[in-house]
């Protein structure tokens, strides 16, 4: 992966909906502002991964 910054990638406003809703599929994704089709496409399933590594059980 380039080493592109978070907040280019993901509004920190985004990045915080991440944390709190901790989606567990592309639709739930879908549901949070900030993030669209195109992204769900380029990151979705590796932040659906990283995400759940770090997800309460």
């Amino acid at each position: 992966a380039a080493a592109i910054p978070a907040y280019v990638v993901f509004p920190d406003t985004t990045l915080h909906a991440l944390a709190q809703y901790q989606p567990k599929t592309s639709a739930d994704l879908l549901d949070i502002s900030g993030i669209g089709p195109t992204r769900v496409e380029n990151y979705g399933d590796e932040l659906l991964e990283i995400i759940g590594q770090h997800s309460a059980p």
